[in-house]
């Protein structure tokens, strides 16, 4: 395995998390007329964020993976309040491998910004669609719930495909992601300010896999049409 394009991913992936600054949920100062136009890139990337899928390499010889994710959007839309408000997202995730073919999937995250304690959860479960060395086909989904925020409170599900290929002797996985989200919106003193905003955030993703013994280090990238979302996946795989 080349050495340099790995150094260079880490490098990228972790620099990141250093220099940012959690998301952010306060919404009262946006103008109530264009609510939800400036609101809809910020949810689109929680609602993402929320929900980390973990493709990391796991068999039925070794069923237990515990790791930790950072996540970080990207509004490409032009709206500025929804950038003002994008910010990092930290996840602390496990995977318990049932079957073969089946696994039971979580993730969680607590955090405090700007005077508001963040939590979220998410539970599902993987299949792996078919059982070969290469071009594995793996299918997840993940249903999460984001609360503590004074403004808002989001649902999410997030389900996703992927096909497990090298390039060279690089392990890399490309596929699609379907996301739906409903968010209640909290804020009581604007009448124009509507009460829940559903949507969608479909995505594609690609990762690549950096494998040295138990750990795993996953860079994704994930592109919706109106956000990108970055995210570096650390995880241990277990007895």
């Amino acid at each position: 395995m080349k050495t340099v394009p790995i150094i260079l991913i880490l490098i990228i992936s972790f620099t990141v998390p250093l220099s940012a600054q959690w998301t952010s949920f306060e919404l009262d100062n946006i103008e109530s007329e264009k609510f939800q136009q400036q609101v809809e890139p910020f949810l689109k990337t929680i609602s993402l964020s929320t929900n980390r899928h973990f493709f990391s390499p796991i068999t039925i010889n070794k069923r237990i993976n515990i790791g930790i994710s950072y996540s970080h959007g990207i509004n490409i839309t032009g709206e500025k309040y929804s950038t003002d408000l994008i910010g990092g997202y930290p996840n602390l995730a496990g995977t318990l491998v049932v079957t073969q073919n089946l696994s039971l999937k979580g993730n969680m995250s607590i955090f405090k910004t700007e005077g508001d304690i963040v939590q979220s959860f998410a539970y599902g479960f993987g299949l792996n669609l078919t059982n070969k060395e290469k071009n594995n086909w793996r299918f997840s989904v993940l249903f999460s719930k984001l609360q503590g925020p004074d403004d808002l409170k989001n649902r999410s599900i997030d389900a996703a495909i992927i096909n497990d290929f090298e390039i060279g002797t690089v392990p890399i996985f490309a596929g699609l992601g379907l996301n739906t989200y409903n968010t209640k919106i909290l804020i009581v003193d604007l009448d124009s300010v509507p009460k829940s905003i559903k949507g969608n955030a479909n995505h594609l993703l690609l990762g690549i896999q950096l494998i040295k013994g138990r750990l795993t280090i996953i860079p994704v990238l994930q592109v919706n049409s109106d956000v990108v979302i970055l995210s570096i996946e650390i995880s241990g795989i277990f007895k």
